[in-house]
């Protein structure tokens, strides 16, 4: 019956043209990485500011965020055995885009002071 129930599901996410469940929280992380990137430079904290390492706890909360929403949203459809990946799934790409937007959001700040 256990098995029967994943073959369901499996048969469904091959059969339907949308994203699997994996795909959808790996994209709404990127996305999630971005914004908070953008919240952080935003909110403040810039290279010039000595309070700058408090745009991390911007991205831990943001990422811990995704999670619920992955919990609440997107694990009933996720195979029993995938529990796990609501954790892993865009771990790396979250940081670097994080990273990368907020580092963008900086240098933008201060070419327009500069020039």
């Amino acid at each position: 019956m256990h098995y029967q129930k994943e073959l369901i599901l499996v048969y469904k996410q091959m059969s339907e043209k949308t994203l699997s469940p994996i795909d959808k929280i790996f994209w709404m992380r990127i996305g999630l990485g971005v914004l908070a990137g953008i919240i952080a430079g935003a909110l403040g904290y810039l290279s010039d500011n000595p309070h700058a390492f408090r745009a991390i706890g911007i991205g831990f909360m943001m990422y811990f965020a995704s999670y619920i929403v992955t919990r609440l949203y997107i694990a009933h459809e996720l195979l029993p055995s995938d529990y796990r990946k609501m954790i892993t799934t865009g771990m790396a790409g979250y940081v670097f885009m994080f990273l990368f937007s907020w580092i963008l959001y900086n240098t933008f700040v201060f070419a327009k002071q500069i020039g």
